[in-house]
């Protein structure tokens, strides 16, 4: 095995773009080529000083303690823009199988703070609700509100975790959940997983103007968060028609159709608008 370098001089290296910066509690930064995790330690692998003028210069391998390391300077990952617009799009499968291997490349880092790998985890707690994998789903989910120390990621999971449940039925606590994580969160993306999930929920028990409202909060406050707008839409057509407001209920759902058409809710939006126009016919022949 090859021998660790714990080297005073390492402060002194300069940072480079393409390397993963180790920041030090005691205020020194490491300039790594590559890191692995080995045990209790964060291994970097570091360009050594230039002895020889015209050869490539040597690496070595430096271990810092995990509990001595303040953050980790990781590039953030393309997909983590990229995969919400596949599940958008009603492509969870693909997003799935692109978020799997990163997450898989970050396990080593989960709980050091600048590592993507909870951001990673929670993208993929949504592709398996968006494939009815909640079973996969809530462990994940839980595991990020354990090993997390940052409040508005425990949050993220909680939201999360809420639409499991509501997937399995157990409206109650989905709803006391996802009130919960509205009342104090912050990020765009866990308020527009609660306020989906809420919505639904009050949808369930027919509280049309409740549901609508907590629809209305996602193009409203949340319009960039794309996983969200094709449910906050379809749940909004079908309050409307609740409170039998037949234009605004087809307004939306033909919006939906029209700005989402790939999305899953697409397809159920038109089901939804063949139900407003038998409603509306019964409600005008003749008695």
């Amino acid at each position: 095995m090859k021998k660790l370098l714990y080297l005073p001089w390492l402060a002194l290296l300069s940072s480079s773009a393409l390397a993963e910066n180790i920041i030090l509690k005691d205020g020194k930064v490491i300039a790594a080529k590559s890191l692995r995790r080995q045990g209790d330690n964060i291994v970097a692998t570091i360009d050594l000083p230039i002895t020889e003028i015209g050869k490539p210069p040597k690496t070595a391998d430096v271990g810092q303690p995990v509990d001595k390391i303040a953050k980790i300077e990781f590039a953030e990952p393309p997909l983590l823009k990229t995969a919400p617009d596949l599940i958008a799009e009603g492509n969870a499968a693909k997003a799935l199988a692109e978020v799997d291997p990163l997450l898989k490349t970050f396990e080593g880092f989960s709980e050091i703070p600048g590592s993507f790998w909870m951001d990673l985890a929670i993208l993929k707690v949504q592709a398996l609700v968006a494939l009815h994998r909640e079973a996969e789903a809530e462990p994940l989910a839980k595991q990020v509100s354990k090993l997390t120390k940052d409040p508005e990621m425990v949050r993220a999971a909680n939201a999360q975790i809420a639409a499991c449940l509501l997937r399995r039925g157990q409206h109650a606590q989905a709803e006391d959940l996802s009130d919960s994580v509205l009342k104090a969160a912050s990020g765009d993306a866990t308020l527009a997983t609660a306020a989906v999930t809420k919505g639904l929920c009050m949808l369930d028990r027919k509280n049309w103007e409740g549901a609508l409202l907590a629809f209305l909060e996602v193009p409203v406050f949340h319009p960039d968060q794309k996983i969200f707008m094709g449910p906050s839409m379809l749940g909004a057509g079908r309050s409307y028609f609740g409170i039998e407001d037949f234009q605004r209920a087809k307004d939306t759902l033909n919006e939906l159709i029209k700005t989402f058409p790939k999305s899953p809710e697409a397809e159920q939006a038109k089901n939804e608008l063949t139900l407003i126009q038998r409603r509306e016919k019964a409600l005008e022949d003749p008695k």
